[in-house]
């Protein structure tokens, strides 16, 4: 399915429902559903009690609280101990959503994928939080309604919308130790039937061990919005982000053993820059329906250091153009039938190598509620993938074409006493990244296939007066996993065939009172090669990095201008790769993460925010990672090789106007 016809169904969609005009409720911003309401896990917006997908959202109060300016930062509030920074600021993440890889998740913005193409991983600090107003994660296959590489689930973020007529908004700055230093200004005007939001902000921090240049971002965001007639919402975003992150933890091998050396580089880092452009128009049809589109724009160019301290700087390119739409029939209340169309073109230029992508998709969903509670729901989606690779040397391959078609369902039974239960069960694909296969093809070790998963999760949740508890559990099974095979230094390949289960259990208790809420929270989970026997299934592709057990608490005190606000994580041993040793061995330590925040608010209008963050870790000296004294030290290392960074305060001043 092409563009062309993409556009065409989408128009004589439009064209022949406009002739229903009986009243609608008008199209809000999805950024204005409560958090009660999930907008992210189904085609329709639905209360997160009813759905049968694991979903956690974060509202614009919770992000405001935690101080934090991007996905890195503020992750660890909705996915304690699943989410593992490589040290200081704006260094990789590895996110192990459901247990899953870091590579099985993909990040949206308004809809839209803003995950770079030319990048195996996301990198969570790459996406600020300026102008963003609420964050969903839904965890487990989402395949059916976000295409490839979405194994473990999504990210969604979603724009700001209007708060009032007139004019309004926050400043911002704050200062603290290890260099910090940060500024925010978002005015927004508002009017009848529609708004304009600006927003701008730039900090500075030093990385966990001082470099010449501390790490740096910017980012600027315009957002508006208009009503179009009684029933319509155009809504257009545009946003620009810098970061430049010193990377001062550096490698070196050579002749003849090939043996590794620490080495400290004051003076290596990389930088990024992200930009994008996102148009959506909802438009009610009469009462029954619902045409909602959106088109999206896309770019990043990193510039990275090689893996060795002599390797050349290399700039990686990725770009995508993405345009989705979805109509919505609601005969009854209780029934939903959505038809999704979604065209992505997308280019990424990694070392030389290029690679031009389209991917073509069509989906429906349908779901059904009882009066008894009970709500079902499945979907289906068929995508078409076409790829073009070209080598560095300009030498071209043949297109490479795929077809897959993957299913999901769920059911969710809500009792009128408070208890929910849910499960859902589903399918999920991952084409293979362009630094994979034109590595295997460039160096004849041959083609790679689609990655395939399926898998299921069941829950269950209780609600009464001020008590919330959760238990949820999930499994997947991944099959045809591309592996990385060391072939004897510096060589390797890629191959299909590792066998992969991964499985989590989570559980939550909390109680919020009207001036206070505590929260504690439990998870276990483990990834199994099946393709190996004994502790091998544990140490080898696929299975390594991620904490078996994980569990901490969050809470929050008010009383009269003040708040007290806090949060502890534990995270447990794992297998972990250690460059010293050349293999994958055990990381039997323990790393607590502890942060607090005392706000004062003298006035509605005006707060003071001291901040404490990373209160037990011990800031390192140069010569101690070089020596590698401190390595399997509680509490200073989450990943080897990367120290964590040292304890941080900071004193922030908000005037909301």
């Amino acid at each position: 399915m092409g563009k062309t016809r993409l556009t065409f169904l989408l128009t004589l969609g439009a064209t022949l429902l406009a002739a229903d005009t009986l009243a609608a409720e008008r199209p809000k911003p999805k950024a204005e559903a409560g958090t009660t309401v999930t907008v992210t896990a189904e085609a329709t917006d639905v209360a997160v009690a009813k759905t049968p997908n694991p979903v956690k959202v974060l509202g614009a109060e919770a992000i405001q609280e935690s101080g934090a300016k991007d996905l890195g930062e503020v992750l660890p509030l909705l996915l304690p101990g699943q989410i593992q920074a490589y040290g200081g600021p704006g260094t990789g993440t590895n996110l192990y959503l459901g247990a899953g890889r870091p590579r099985d998740v993909v990040v949206l913005l308004d809809g839209i994928r803003v995950t770079d193409p030319s990048s195996t991983n996301p990198s969570f600090y790459d996406f600020s939080l300026e102008g963003i107003e609420r964050v969903e994660v839904l965890q487990g296959p989402a395949s059916t309604r976000y295409g490839s590489d979405t194994h473990g689930g999504v990210i969604a973020m979603y724009s700001a919308g209007p708060r009032q007529e007139g004019l309004s908004g926050f400043a911002s700055v704050g200062a603290g130790n290890r260099g910090l230093r940060r500024a925010e200004a978002a005015p927004a005007y508002g009017w009848s039937g529609g708004w304009i939001r600006t927003g701008i902000s730039t900090s500075q921090k030093e990385q966990s061990i001082a470099t010449d240049n501390p790490f740096r971002a910017t980012t600027g965001v315009l957002n508006l919005g208009q009503s179009i007639g009684e029933n319509g919402l155009l809504t257009l975003t545009y946003r620009n982000h810098y970061r430049s992150t010193p990377l001062p933890f550096a490698s070196q091998y050579g002749p003849p053993t090939w043996a590794y050396t620490p080495v400290f580089d004051p003076t290596r880092h990389n930088t990024e820059l992200d930009e994008t452009f996102i148009g959506s128009y909802r438009q009610a049809l009469g009462t029954a329906w619902l045409l909602e589109t959106s088109f999206g724009h896309v770019a990043q160019e990193r510039l990275e250091p090689g893996m060795n301290l002599s390797d050349p700087y290399e700039s990686d390119r990725g770009q995508r153009n993405q345009a989705v739409g979805s109509l919505t029939w609601t005969p009854l209340a209780q029934f939903h039938a959505s038809l999704m169309l979604d065209h992505q073109g997308d280019s990424a230029e990694i070392r030389g190598d290029r690679a031009v992508g389209s991917h073509n998709a069509v989906a429906l969903e349908l779901s059904q509620e009882w009066d008894s509670g009970l709500r079902a729901v499945v979907s289906g989606r068929y995508q078409e993938d076409a790829i073009k690779y070209t080598f560095a040397t300009g030498t071209p391959l043949p297109e490479r074409n795929s077809y897959r078609f993957v299913y999901k369902a769920g059911l969710n039974y809500l009792f009128p006493t408070g208890l929910r239960l849910y499960t859902s069960y589903g399918t999920s694909y991952n084409t293979p990244d362009l630094f994979s296969l034109t590595h295997n093809l460039a160096n004849g070790y041959g083609d790679l296939e689609n990655e395939l998963s399926h898998g299921g999760q069941v829950g269950a949740s209780f609600e009464r007066g001020p008590w919330r508890l959760k238990l949820e559990a999930s499994r997947a099974l991944y099959d045809q996993v591309i592996n990385y095979v060391d072939l004897g230094f510096p060589a390797f390949k890629y191959e299909n065939g590792t066998n992969l289960r991964v499985q989590g259990l989570e559980g939550s208790l909390a109680y919020d009172a009207q001036l206070w809420r505590l929260e504690g929270f439990a998870r276990s989970q483990e990834a199994r090669n099946l393709s190996q026997s004994g502790e091998l299934q544990l140490t080898t592709a696929g299975a390594t990095g991620r904490p078996f057990f994980t569990g901490g608490l969050r809470g929050a005190i008010v009383w009269g201008q003040w708040k007290l606000a806090g949060r502890w994580a534990y995270t447990g041993s794992s297998y972990q790769y250690f460059d010293a040793l050349g293999t994958v061995d055990g990381e039997r330590t323990h790393f607590n993460d502890v942060a607090l925040a005392f706000t004062w608010t003298p006035r509605k209008s005006l707060a003071f925010t001291l901040r404490g963050e990373h209160l037990l870790q011990r800031a390192q000296s140069r010569e101690e990672w070089l020596s590698g004294r401190l390595l399997r030290k509680n509490d200073v290392y989450l990943l080897p090789i990367f120290p964590a960074p040292g304890p941080t305060f900071s004193l922030d001043v908000k005037y909301s106007f």
